[in-house]
């Protein structure tokens, strides 16, 4: 090196040969905004260049934040810069290389503490954040984790946790509880989840179905206090009084209650935890289908024939249209049901929240011990309906839900996953309960395909056997070996294996004899219901399978509820051609046989 000289900025060219090449312009509006408050710290390294310019070298980012400055119309175009003058002797590449590789960054927790030192010196926020080219968001991030224990800070400097742990203990500003955190929690358990639930376990995250219910907005106007955490993206923070957050769901649950209390429930329960346990010592009961009034059944056929017109055109007016056409129907549908008195007596409903913070309602619920007074009593009252379906049929129907659900088991198997801890503690904890599960696990295969008269038909089994095939095709030869393997699967695949064994373990078929409101079957309800099953999806009655079975008057209801009343035409049609027939017609309609509905539209 030799002379320092000022050089004006507009007589400066950036070298090409530069070894940095990767993020070269990253942070220059922060570097311009300091070397405009705090002045050009370090010199440019420049070599002369054609007619009277120079080339700069080494410290080609503080050049550009310069040129910055200068564009702004902060600093002239030819503003003196400090300059070192270099040798003719010295390489540029290795002087270049030299400046990049041989200086060292400073500490981020250094950096977080001079932020903080120069904020309790008096600086704002504001002027700070100026100063340095950053938005203010990020001053206070640094304050907050330049405020950090100093045992905390030193943990960061000696490589212990890592940035995110850092800011996980930023959560709170108590340093004593930051240092029991760090101590209390072993190395393996050292996230920042569980730094953020050990520093908040009385209070409760704002993903909690508890407030997304209430709202942190509504919750806050009641006077609850909010913890923000900086580091959150969606910034949720925790509500910290949880007595007053129960307080408020259970106002709000109670007002809904007082609502449902006029549908002529016999009784309606709020419950904060709507889960399979609360709901444990309940049944649900369908409800009666009345004969559809005159007015309604002419509404019904003539929103079936535009929908029939619309579901083949394309376009979101025709999408939208028949979203519309559908929800009426269904309504229409839902008002022809209804509970007689006597089960009225009995059933009620209970309220609580759904995982994310929506009311869930369950509807026609009557206690195990009242169900099986009321079941006994409708057995009595009423026979067999001259139209009921085959025996047989009904168990290929059920065989095939059965298939459905163990289809929806693979591609959820969250929900695979609490069937079959559930039907294994049942036989674990709760000895002849056994039988409220339709999970046969042993595990026990249903083999379903025994019962479907027309299995190649059945898209559910063939989901079944594909995933079969899929998981025979990754697991190891030999058994010795697969324990070792689990031991090394993510979660994702163990509880996609889950899925496959709950699947075929599944029993929701009503054989000869059996009741559709026994506890197995109800249990199939409530996980089909937990799955959202569309039968839809899995079933279409066809010519064969399905209408080749029934008698005619059972084919001819089966139009009617299709597509309203059906042309007299068709009475005089034979047999096989009326089944042909009505496989068209009720294609593409989404009807389903009474055995495949759910369980709240089934037929009675």
């Amino acid at each position: 090196m030799t002379d320092t000289l000022a050089i004006a900025l507009n007589k400066l060219t950036a070298w090409k040969g530069n070894v940095r090449k990767t993020g070269a312009k990253d942070g220059i509006d922060e570097l311009a905004a300091s070397i405009a408050t705090h002045g050009l710290l370090q010199s440019l390294v420049v070599r002369p260049a054609k007619a009277d310019r120079y080339e700069v070298i080494a410290g080609r980012r503080r050049y550009l934040a310069l040129q910055s400055l200068a564009k702004a119309g902060t600093i002239a175009k030819d503003y003196p810069v400090a300059c070192t003058l270099a040798s003719d002797e010295i390489d540029a590449s290795e002087l270049s290389l030299a400046e990049n590789v041989v200086r060292m960054s400073m500490h981020p927790a250094d950096q977080f503490e001079a932020f903080r030192t120069v904020i309790e010196k008096g600086a704002g926020i504001a002027d700070v954040a100026a100063r340095f080219g950053v938005s203010e968001t990020i001053v206070t991030k640094r304050l907050r984790l330049g405020r950090l224990s100093p045992v905390i800070l030193g943990a960061y400097r000696e490589g212990h946790i890592d940035l995110e742990e850092a800011q996980a203990f930023a959560i709170t500003d108590d340093h004593a509880a930051q240092e029991r955190i760090l101590t209390e929690l072993s190395d393996w358990r050292l996230d920042p989840q569980s730094i953020r639930r050990a520093l908040t376990e009385t209070e409760v995250p704002a993903s909690d179905k508890r407030v997304r219910f209430i709202g942190l907005e509504a919750y806050e106007t009641a006077g609850g206090s909010v913890r923000r955490d900086l580091f959150d993206d969606a910034n949720g923070g925790y509500a910290q009084d949880a007595e007053l957050l129960d307080r408020l769901v259970t106002d709000k649950l109670s007002a809904v209650a007082a609502e449902l209390s006029g549908e002529g429930w016999s009784f309606v329960h709020t419950l904060i935890d709507l889960d399979y346990q609360a709901l444990a010592e309940f049944t649900r009961v369908s409800p009666e289908r009345a004969e559809r009034p005159d007015a309604d059944q002419a509404e019904l056929e003539a929103l079936t024939a535009e929908y029939d017109e619309l579901v083949d055109s394309d376009g979101d007016d025709a999408s939208d249209r028949l979203d519309e056409l559908q929800q009426r129907m269904d309504a229409l549908t839902e008002r022809s049901e209804y509970w007689p008195a006597e089960t009225l007596a009995v059933a009620g409903a209970v309220i609580g929240l759904s995982h994310d913070g929506s009311v869930r309602i369950e509807r026609s619920l009557v206690r195990k011990s009242d169900a099986k007074a009321l079941r006994k009593a409708a057995k009595s009252e009423k026979s067999e309906p001259a139209n009921a379906l085959p025996a047989s049929l009904i168990e290929d129907l059920t065989a095939q839900r059965s298939a459905a659900i163990g289809a929806e088991l693979i591609r959820q198997p969250e929900i695979a996953l609490v069937a079959m801890v559930h039907a294994m503690t049942l036989q674990a904890f709760y000895h002849g309960s056994a039988g409220e599960t339709c999970v046969e696990i042993g595990v026990r295969e249903a083999n379903l395909a025994r019962l479907i008269k027309v299995g190649g038909d059945c898209p559910a089994l063939a989901a079944i056997e594909a995933e079969r095939e899929r998981l025979a095709s990754i697991l190891p030869e030999s058994p010795d070996a697969l324990w070792p393997w689990m031991l090394a699967q993510p979660k994702e695949t163990l509880l996609g294996i889950l899925g496959f064994i709950a699947a075929i373990s599944v029993n929701a078929v009503q054989g000869k004899g059996a009741q559709p409101d026994s506890e197995r079957l109800s249990h199939a309800n409530a996980l089909a219901d937990a799955l959202g099953l569309d039968m839809t999806r899995y079933f279409t009655a066809s010519a064969e399978g399905y209408f080749g079975r029934i008698s005619r008057s059972v084919i001819l209801s089966a139009i009617d509820e299709a597509h309203g009343a059906h042309a007299p035409a068709l009475e005089k049609l034979k047999k096989s051609e009326l089944v042909v027939r009505a496989a068209d017609l009720v294609a593409n309609t989404g009807w389903l046989p009474g055995p495949l509905r759910p369980a709240s539209k089934a037929a009675a």
